[in-house]
């Protein structure tokens, strides 16, 4: 299990000081392997009463603001879908589609008994994201307009007569068809990376954000992906709190410069994120 949020630097002055004060808190997520990222975010501390009025009570859940709850699960979304493939190493995309219209709680159905007889047949556990899709495009039939396909991300090279045997045969009864995505990159000729796996899935699931009854799950990930290991520090200054992110990423052998780091600054809310892998 991996340690809770801790507060290390500056933890007891924050706590204990008089008044209003503003820090800057760096939250460091260990990825594992060569994935590591960082936030920088404000954050304010009040050691006495505030005068601010309690919050309005939004009542029943599924019942308040709907686009601000989409809006809210569209970035928890894109967060977990993205530590889930830098964790688990994703590379690869299947998509698996039938000749029939399902709905997209039958296909749940479908994908959830074609992971547990490959579980089954690969004799252990198996890491893996889902997204469904809705048949929606201009390019779709009438009669296949509002069924659903699967795309899910796995890692490393896949058993494609062990895939069609399972969804064609044995789930869809010689109606399925299976593809698995080339590694590459056709233009790049160099190997689709975690990340850019992360943000072709969350195309998807973005893309059908709007259309997913509320409090319905727009993809789902393995239970046996770890989460990061998450440890959260406060620093007075934003450049303290830049510099112990770079030191944070040297200490694991990455630096500003290697090839996959990014990083990205939003000015007007002053929040910096960094990633690298």
């Amino acid at each position: 299990m991996p340690a809770p949020d801790c507060f290390f630097d500056n933890q007891e002055e924050a706590l204990h000081r008089d008044g209003h004060q503003n820090w800057y808190k760096l939250i460091l997520n260990d990825l594992g392997g060569n994935h590591s990222e960082a936030v920088i975010l404000p954050y304010e501390t009040w050691s006495e009463p505030s005068i601010e009025p309690e919050p309005v009570y939004n009542g029943i859940r599924g019942e308040g603001d709907h686009e601000a709850n989409r809006e809210r699960a569209a970035r928890r979304a894109k967060r977990s879908i993205r530590f889930a493939c830098k964790t688990a190493e994703f590379d690869r995309m299947v998509t698996l589609t039938t000749k029939d219209n399902y709905s997209r709680k039958d296909m749940q159905r479908l994908v959830e008994r074609f992971i547990k007889l490959l579980r089954q047949a690969a004799g252990g556990k198996i890491d893996y994201i889902v997204v469904p899709e809705k048949h929606d495009s201009e390019k779709t039939s009438e009669e296949k307009r509002g069924s659903h396909h699967v795309h899910i991300a796995v890692r490393g090279r896949q058993d494609y007569k062990l895939l069609v045997s399972i969804w064609h045969y044995r789930i869809c009864n010689g109606r399925g068809f299976v593809h698995v995505s080339n590694p590459f990159n056709k233009r790049t000729r160099k190997a689709y990376s975690p990340a850019q796996m992360a943000n072709y899935l969350y195309k998807y699931v973005s893309k059908n954000l709007s259309g997913v009854e509320f409090n319905k799950k727009s993809y789902w990930v393995s239970q046996n992906i770890a989460p990061p290991v998450r440890v959260v520090q406060l620093f007075h200054t934003y450049l303290e709190a830049l510099c112990a992110a770079v030191e944070h990423f040297k200490e694991r052998g990455l630096s500003f410069g290697f090839e996959g780091h990014r990083s990205w600054r939003d000015h007007a809310l002053d929040v910096h994120w960094l990633a690298a892998g």
